[in-house]
């Protein structure tokens, strides 16, 4: 993960508690959660958050916290609305992190299935998604 590159100790459980707005291994941890949370959950602090996050890593780095959510925002919604499924390496190791993180109960969840591997039949492709892209053109 980019967190353990840069030699961080990162607290998953607590990145995904929307109670928790403390510290979670991250620089200004603080003031991401809660505006993450006020952007991701819709809190009713979201002014307050976007003031608190411009003053802790000034407005580049609103921005670039802004730029990351939306981002990440779209990348589950275009796997959610594709199907996308974990492939089956992944799927494998990571089930226990998927249970003590609860991300078995997210909604896209749902796309890989409950059984010991995704369904192979329901693999997309990138030229099922978007046409044979691979072909040569002459």
């Amino acid at each position: 993960m980019s967190s353990e590159a840069l030699g961080l100790v990162v607290d998953y459980e607590r990145v995904l508690d929307p109670q928790h707005l403390g510290d979670v291994g991250v620089p200004h941890s603080p003031e991401l959660l809660a505006f993450t949370n006020a952007v991701m959950i819709g809190t009713p602090d979201l002014e307050t958050a976007r003031a608190q996050l411009s003053r802790a890593v000034g407005s580049d780095g609103l921005l670039e916290a802004a730029a990351t959510i939306a981002v990440f925002n779209g990348l589950v919604r275009v796997a959610d609305g594709t199907g996308i499924q974990l492939d089956g390496g992944v799927f494998a190791v990571s089930a226990g992190d998927r249970a003590r993180l609860g991300i078995d109960s997210f909604a896209g969840a749902a796309n890989s299935g409950s059984s010991a591997a995704p369904d192979p039949s329901m693999t997309l492709t990138i030229g099922d998604l978007f046409g044979d892209a691979t072909r040569s053109r002459s």
